[in-house]
């Protein structure tokens, strides 16, 4: 900042009602210089000033201006000063600050400006810059102070600069600082920790379904839980964003961080307690990395924890996993599987759906074939739809893997002479998601397949992810004429709710029960029980997973209207593609 040379012709002007108090250098510079209209207009204009403005006679260090905006800052804080506003000017500038010889040694020096300070009154804090004041010869003539009050302003710095570290939502430390934490003990020579990375099972679900002020007082809730469970200062607990955390461990042994994991999945398995009475039942998996053993960088630990973590939402969720090489491998296996699929879908080489028969109990007719999707790999060969799907459905492509199924279904149907309908299976990922109607409107009309010769099925649980919008999908397609078949049940959290919140054409007996049926009696019994609920709501049952004389005996017997299964056909590719299909199997490829 420059020196004011205006200012030093102006500054020592005061009212009227002030100029018996002013200095005597003060009196003559206002009776020899300040005689004109314009100057007096200048100093109206720097009295009226939204700055406040003092300044401060350089032998006294009295105050000997002050403009009406510090007069109203004075007047806001007479309680926290040893003056009055009505009295600043001839009062030392040495109130304002709790040492004063400092003060004076910053202002007296010309060297020292300009000089910028914060000081603190009581509760309210005060921004300070002082400059110097120069005649046109440059020489010093005195210090001139403007300030501000700016509690307000170091309030909301502070509270930036809270949220730029900690989740606004529970208040952990945030991503940034977990981050600029694992950096440093992995930068301290020997060091030796654990991480836990922690995924929640089923939040998702319960966001969509309830909305996001429930899941917002889960989470919440979660972060309580977490933190209840790190009370070793050594620990750190973090929420690395939406449904993740992560929890620094001070010691690198397998069995403490193995001990952590299980209380973490222990304590967010039990049931939540919101408000108006809901409760909400979730889960929690986790990943385990070791330092330095597994990782001694922040990404390769951080990757391996998010390894394990995906290996324990393989095994099923609700558990934890530890690190291994093994883990390492699987991983890369699925990413080049990932990235295989990827291409299958966009040249559609190597993808093909099979068709199993659906058979009429009483007529033998077949009713239905269900469209299976079904990959050859062009080195591991035919890959296994409980391999690939799950990874069509965690990376993205079960929207297209649907439609390719979709599409050749119905084109393969539009084609048969017995008139049969053709069923597919839609995944949970599919529904809710604005993309399934769609498909299917598509297919049909590029195959010409009449809607009501068009089956879609979807199981118990592809359901609980979002039930209301899964179920608008499902009863957007039944307006339209296609069928709607609910398979595997049996297994669900809440079948006979299900029955009762959609008309379905169709009940589809899981294969397991028709497997256990001979040697267990419950088996038996569910079985009969699903084929007369099918009876009396007027919805054929299908028993699936039908391999034997005897199981069909069974089922005949128990009541249901159609069957599935190995005894009455395996799943086969349709005519166009058999004799491809054959030089595959025959390890010959396409030529």
């Amino acid at each position: 900042m420059c020196g004011h040379r205006l200012w030093n012709e102006s500054r020592l002007p005061l009212l009227k009602r002030n100029h018996s108090r002013l200095p005597v250098m003060g009196r003559e510079l206002l009776n020899d210089r300040f005689k004109t209209k314009e100057r007096e207009f200048l100093l109206r204009m720097i009295d009226d000033l939204p700055v406040a403005v003092m300044t401060v006679e350089l032998e006294t260090m009295l105050i000997d201006y002050a403009n009406n905006t510090s007069r109203a800052l004075i007047r806001s804080l007479e309680h926290l000063l040893p003056i009055r506003a009505d009295a600043l000017i001839g009062t030392s500038i040495d109130v304002f600050h709790r040492c004063p010889a400092y003060q004076r040694h910053i202002l007296s020096d010309p060297r020292n400006l300009p000089h910028n300070a914060r000081i603190r009154l009581g509760d309210e804090v005060l921004d300070l810059k002082v400059s110097a004041i120069t005649d046109a010869d440059g020489r010093y003539l005195a210090p001139m102070l403007t300030w501000a009050l700016v509690t307000k302003e170091i309030e909301a710095e502070k509270r930036i600069g809270y949220l730029a570290h900690h989740d606004a939502l529970t208040g952990l430390p945030n991503r940034l600082i977990f981050r600029r934490a694992l950096e440093e003990r992995l930068a301290v020579p020997d060091t030796a920790f654990g991480l836990l990375y922690i995924d929640l099972d089923g939040f998702k679900q319960v966001n969509d379904a309830r909305g996001h002020q429930v899941g917002d007082a889960l989470l919440r809730q979660v972060a309580d839980r977490l933190r209840a469970l790190c009370g070793d200062p050594a620990m750190m607990l973090t929420r690395l964003g939406g449904d993740e955390f992560a929890i620094l461990l001070p010691h690198d042994h397998q069995q403490p961080a193995g001990w952590h994991a299980e209380r973490v999945v222990a304590a967010l398995g039990r049931p939540f307690d919101l408000e108006q009475g809901q409760t909400v039942q979730i889960g929690a998996s986790v990943g385990i990395a070791l330092a330095p053993e597994h990782g001694e960088a922040p990404e390769s630990l951080l990757t391996r924890a998010d390894m394990a973590l995906y290996a324990a939402k393989e095994d099923g969720k609700g558990v934890a996993r530890l690190f291994s090489r093994d883990l390492e491998l699987r991983v890369q296996e699925r990413t080049r599987l990932e990235k295989s699929l990827h291409a299958a879908l966009q040249d559609r080489q190597g993808l093909f759906v099979f068709y199993q028969p659906i058979i009429d109990l009483y007529s033998g007719r077949v009713m239905t074939r269900e469209g299976l999707a079904r990959w050859h790999h062009p080195q591991r060969g035919w890959v296994s739809p409980a391999e690939f799907v799950p990874v069509a459905e965690q990376c993205g492509l079960i929207d297209p893997l649907g439609e390719f199924v979709l599409d050749r279904a119905c084109r393969n149907a539009a084609q048969w002479d017995d008139g049969a309908h053709v069923a597919v299976n839609i995944s949970a990922i599919q529904l809710g998601r604005g993309t399934l109607v769609p498909a299917v409107s598509a297919a049909l009309e590029v195959s010409g397949l009449p809607a009501h010769r068009l089956e879609i099925e979807v199981t118990e649980t592809a359901l609980l992810g979002d039930e209301q919008s899964g179920i608008q999908d499902l009863l957007t397609l039944r307006q339209m004429g296609v069928r709607i078949a609910l398979d595997d049940f049996g297994t669900g959290y809440s079948s006979l709710a299900h029955l009762r919140a959609f008309p379905f054409d169709k009940i589809k007996i899981d294969g397991s029960f028709v497997r256990d049926a001979l040697t267990r009696p419950e088996c038996a019994a569910v079985v009969r029980a699903i084929a007369d609920l099918g009876q009396r709501l007027g919805v054929r049952t299908v028993a699936e997973g039908v391999e034997t004389e005897e199981q069909l005996a069974l089922v005949r017997r128990e009541g249901c209207a159609e069957v599935q299964g190995y005894l009455h056909g395996r799943p086969m590719p349709a005519a166009e593609d058999a004799e491809l299909v054959a030089r595959l199997d025959e390890g010959l490829g396409a030529r």
